[in-house]
């Protein structure tokens, strides 16, 4: 249905109705309604304003509503007013740092790499909105959210765990979903080279080898290089971590040669010189790892202790309060239009 399509477009990009609140003041008098509020206080909700939601949630799902589906956009937002008031009224709020903790849970939901910058970039790019306007947005759904689970907090103080046999049936209906990629763990002595000249690059690249050939030469062995780094300024060692095979983000930053290179090697391997994107690398395998599906209690990865179980337990429970939150707000909603003087134009919803 189109209807869904609209709400997973708008809570994808982490607004309740959004994108009304600017340019509200805007309005001009010759702007038709299609709906005035009255509650603690009176808000003209202008045809353009409609309009220019619909077109925003046409262009996203890229289907035309329909005049029903209209209606359910502008029902949406006279609830959205409605809750706003009341929270005012009763004193809701939330503090800078949960603003920002939203935010920050909207730019993970879009995409786990980019950055603030960059998400601040796409915000504006791909929804046409300044950065202010589009914090105002997030301040305001959260105040939404906060009003409707304290107007109902005893829906939500006993919310049934998931049994075995749905946590079974979840994981056997997506097994497939829960995979591990190829993923290689090493130790490494590394000799940055990024924003380094020509002559430096060189040098270090002279220096790598250097050091590779006292491992070859039996003067010192790997891990007394990697202890030596301590008091030598010219290169770095440690634990590189776990680099799995495919992630977007290792294959900019070290480059497809140097991660195939390392996918040839074998636990316990000690191998150099080996260049990357970043620089000069010699390297001691601590754990290899082929693809493979993981079990339900397996971690999703390696040295974490959240397991497959957890995360569909996660789920389920999620979904079960997302059911919550729309019983409450829908009685909240019909709560508060009880108290509200409301007056449609419905004639003005075609254009």
């Amino acid at each position: 249905m189109i209807r869904n399509r609209v709400v997973r477009c708008l809570t994808a990009i982490g607004v309740v109705v959004g994108m009304f609140m600017t340019g509200q003041a805007e309005a001009q008098v010759l702007d038709k309604p299609v709906a005035v509020v009255r509650f603690e206080s009176t808000v003209n909700i202008g045809q353009r304003e409609l309009r220019r939601q619909v077109e925003f949630i046409e262009e996203q799902i890229r289907q035309p509503l329909t005049r029903q589906h209209r209606k359910e956009v502008l029902e949406a937002k006279i609830a959205e007013i409605l809750i706003l008031q009341a929270a005012e009224r009763d004193g809701i709020e939330v503090s800078r740092g949960e603003l920002q903790q939203g935010i920050d849970q909207q730019r993970r939901s879009v995409n786990r790499q980019l950055n603030e910058e960059q998400f601040r970039r796409l915000i504006e790019r791909e929804m046409d909105m300044e950065w202010d306007e589009y914090v105002e947005e997030v301040r305001q759904r959260l105040i939404q959210e906060r009003y409707v689970l304290e107007s109902r907090r005893d829906l939500f103080e006993n919310v049934e765990s998931p049994s075995e046999r749905e946590i079974r049936r979840v994981y056997e209906e997506n097994a497939s979903e829960f995979m591990n990629p190829a993923m290689i763990r090493f130790n490494h002595v590394f000799l940055d080279t990024r924003n380094a000249d020509g002559s430096t690059r060189e040098a270090r690249r002279e220096k790598a080898h250097e050091l590779w050939s006292m491992i070859e030469n039996e003067e010192k062995t790997f891990e007394e290089l990697m202890r030596a780094a301590d008091d030598d300024t010219t290169y770095s060692a440690g634990d590189f971590g776990y680099l799995l095979r495919g992630e977007y983000q290792n294959l900019s930053v070290l480059g497809q040669d140097f991660i195939d290179e390392m996918f040839d090697l074998d636990e316990g391997d000690i191998h150099g010189v080996v260049e990357s994107n970043a620089g000069y690398h010699i390297v001691q395998v601590r754990d290899r790892r082929r693809a493979r599906v993981l079990d339900l209690d397996d971690p999703l990865f390696p040295g974490q202790n959240v397991t497959v179980r957890n995360q569909i337990e996660n789920y389920l429970m999620m979904e079960r309060q997302q059911d919550l939150f729309q019983r409450a707000l829908q009685e909240v909603v019909e709560e508060l239009r009880a108290e509200a003087d409301i007056t449609l134009h419905e004639d003005n919803l075609d254009w």
